[in-house]
C-alpha cells in the first residue's frame, strides 16, 4: 500500500507538525480584521482558522479567489479588512496569485506556501515558504495539516500526537468499509463542519467516489433520502462522549441499511483537534482508489494547481 507518493505524504504529518513547532507563528491582533484566501484545500483551511479565531475572539472570515475575482471585490476587501491571509500550497494557483497582486499595497498581505521562490511569494508582503512539506503528489495531504497547525498555533500550541490518529483512522477505514462502500458523508458543526467539507473534496479526489457535507443534524432534512447500503457516514463530534442526538442519528442511519461512524474528541482541546481529523479521509480516500485501482498519485482529471491563462 505504501508504494505511492500520496501515502508516503500522508503518514510523513507528524515529521511536519515538529518542524512547523520550531517556527514563529503569525501574531494575530485584537481588533485586527482578518480575511483567508485561497482556493479548494487552501479555501478549507481557511475556513477552519478563521472559525477557531472567531471563536476566540478575533475578526476573522474566508473567502474563495474565485469569488473575489468574479465579484470584483478587491475595493471590498481593502475597505473591511486589515490583513489578507492568501494560502496556496504550491503558490501557483492563478486566482489566489492574482488577487494577492490586486491587494498589493493596499492592505498587509500575507502568503502561505509549500514551496520556496513562488509567484504568490513575490506577490505578498511577507510569505512562509513552508517548503519541507512540499509534496510531489497532486492531492494536498499532511501540508493541509501543517497549515493548519501554523496558525492554530498562534492561538493556543497543544500537544497532539498525530501517529495516533493515524492508526485510529486506519483501524475505522476498514475493509469492509473500502470494500463495499462508495457512497461517503461528512458531518459536523463550525470548524467540524468545514472538515467535513473538506473530508468530503479529499475523498471525492482521490477515489473519484459521490460524497457530501452537511450539518449533523440537517441531514435528516432532505440529504438522508439518497442513503443506500453503499453509503458511509462519518459524523465529526466535538465531544469525549457522543451527544445523544448524534447517536440517535447514527442509529437511524443504520437502521436504514447505511453504516455510521461517530468520530469522538480525544482530547479537551477539541477546537484545536482540526489540525488531525483531515487525516481520516485522506486514509479512506487512499484506500478507495487503491481499491478501485486508480492512482492516487495521479488523480483524473486534477492537476496540482489549477492555473488559468486568460486571468
Amino acid at each position: 500500500m505504501s508504494s505511492f507518493k500520496t501515502y508516503d505524504e500522508i503518514m510523513r504529518v507528524g515529521k511536519l507538525f515538529e518542524i512547523v513547532d520550531e517556527l514563529t507563528p503569525p501574531q494575530f491582533e485584537s481588533g485586527k480584521r482578518y480575511i483567508f484566501i485561497g482556493c479548494g484545500s487552501s479555501y478549507n483551511a481557511g475556513l477552519i482558522v478563521s472559525e477557531v479565531m472567531t471563536r476566540y475572539g478575533f475578526t476573522a472570515k474566508a473567502i474563495t479567489a474565485g469569488e473575489v475575482l468574479i465579484k470584483e471585490m478587491v475595493e471590498e476587501l481593502v475597505s473591511n479588512f486589515d490583513h489578507a491571509i492568501l494560502i496556496s500550497r504550491t503558490g501557483f494557483t492563478t486566482e489566489t496569485v492574482k488577487v494577492a497582486e490586486m491587494l498589493k499595497g493596499r492592505i498587509r498581505t500575507l502568503g502561505v506556501t509549500c514551496d520556496k521562490n513562488t509567484p504568490l511569494a513575490a506577490a505578498c508582503d511577507s510569505t512562509y515558504e513552508l517548503d519541507f512539506a512540499h509534496e510531489e503528489s497532486v492531492i494536498m495531504t499532511a501540508s493541509f495539516s501543517a497549515i493548519l497547525r501554523l496558525f492554530l498555533n498562534a492561538i493556543k500550541q497543544i500537544d497532539v500526537n498525530p501517529e495516533e490518529y493515524l492508526k485510529k483512522f486506519d483501524e475505522k477505514t476498514s475493509e469492509q468499509i473500502v470494500s463495499n462502500k462508495s457512497h461517503f458523508v461528512f458531518l459536523g458543526y463550525r470548524e467540524r463542519y468545514y472538515m467535513a467539507r473538506e473530508s468530503a473534496l479529499k475523498v471525492q479526489e482521490l477515489s473519484l467516489d459521490h460524497t457530501e457535507f452537511h450539518e449533523t443534524l440537517e441531514y435528516r432534512h432532505g440529504p438522508i433520502a439518497l442513503l443506500s447500503e453503499k453509503s458511509h457516514v462519518v459524523i465529526f463530534s466535538e465531544f469525549r462522549n457522543p451527544s445523544p442526538l448524534e447517536e440517535d442519528l447514527a442509529n437511524d442511519i443504520i437502521n436504514r441499511g447505511a453504516s455510521a461512524e461517530i468520530i469522538t474528541s480525544c482530547t479537551d482541546e477539541s477546537l484545536f483537534e482540526v489540525q488531525v481529523l483531515n487525516l481520516y479521509s485522506q486514509i479512506l480516500g487512499y484506500k478507495r482508489a487503491i481499491h478501485k485501482g486508480l492512482n492516487p498519485d495521479k488523480p483524473h482529471g486534477l492537476t496540482k494547481f489549477v492555473s488559468l491563462e486568460d486571468l
